[in-house]
Order: structure tokens, then sequence, then C-alpha cells
């Protein structure tokens, strides 16, 4: 097996068991002294195992390859939790989809100008890492970037490019995503 194949399947099955094990205390309300130190514990664990996972990474992959895999995670995520069945139900229609997608981020949070489609979110909205305080490596964002660019280019039928200006988990305020339709 070449070690790009066997990273990848390495990589999804440890995030696969480390959501797994996770699952309980993660996205709950901490309740308790105990269920309060397990939840920061847990966080912890989340944090330093990504943030070990992507510089062993560096150690052993160029930029461009770590960037590829990240970016295809986010392109899983997205079809592997229904976004892109849901996506397809707009046929194209990028305004519809632009409008069922503002309750979610805020009216003013989503906006489009021409072929370029601006988004802010407010919070971290990863599923994995949203709730857990703390900034991660920065490659670690490029997951949106997969994720952002396989529900657009679902909607619009074609690749898109997207462009990660901002970034929670990378110390910034708020994300801004850029998304070029052209």
């Amino acid at each position: 097996m070449k070690r790009k194949s066997f990273l990848k399947k390495a990589v999804g099955m440890a995030a696969a068991g480390t959501l797994l094990g996770g699952g309980k205390v993660m996205g709950q309300e901490a309740k308790g002294p105990d269920c309060e130190k397990k939840l920061a514990g847990k966080n912890k664990f989340i944090l330093g195992w990504i943030t070990a996972w992507l510089g062993n990474m560096k150690k052993q992959m160029p930029e461009t390859e770590i960037a590829k895999l990240i970016e295809e995670n986010g392109r899983a995520c997205a079809a592997n939790h229904g976004m892109l069945d849901w996506v397809k139900t707009f046929h194209g229609d990028i305004e519809k989809f632009i409008a069922a997608m503002r309750p979610h981020l805020g009216e003013n949070n989503l906006r489009r100008d021409g072929d370029k489609v601006t988004m802010i979110y407010d919070k971290c909205l990863c599923t994995l890492v949203g709730d857990v305080p703390g900034t991660l490596p920065p490659e670690y964002c490029l997951c949106t970037v997969g994720w952002t660019k396989a529900i657009y280019g679902a909607v619009a039928g074609k690749e898109v490019k997207v462009d990660l200006k901002s970034s929670i988990k990378r110390g910034d305020p708020r994300c801004l995503v850029e998304v070029d339709l052209s």
C-alpha cells in the first residue's frame, strides 16, 4: 500500500474512532463537576489529537497533498451527512439555496454579488470542533474549503473556487468564506 493511501485510510479510521468514542460527551450541556471535567478532558484530547495529526502529516507529506487530503475530508463530510442530497433539491437555483441558508447563518451573513457569494459565520459550525474552545493549526480549516466546494459545486453544477479569508479556529473573531461561482 502506498504511503498516501495508508495515510488516508489511517486518518479516516482514527477520526471515526475519536468521534464515536466521544459522542456522549460532545455537544451536550455539561452538568455537574464530573461531566464538566470529562468534557474538558475530551476537548483537550480532540485538540491535541488533531494538532498532532496535522503535525505528523507535515513531517510526511508536502503541503499541497495535505491540503488536498483535508479538502477531500470536507467534501466527504458534506456527502456523508446528507447536505449534498438536500442541496440537489434546489436544482441549480443558487438564489433559492442562499435564501434557505440565510436563517441558519443570519440574514446579513450570507450575500451574493454577481458570481461572488460571501458567508460569515459568527461561530464555528464544524461538528467535530465547533464547541471545543481553542484554536487549531491553520490547515484544519481547509476542511471547510472542501465542504463549501462540494455544497456550492453541487448547487452550481460545476466546480467553484473557495477562499477562506478568516477562521475562528485560527484565532479570528469570525469565519469569512468567499465562493467564486464563475
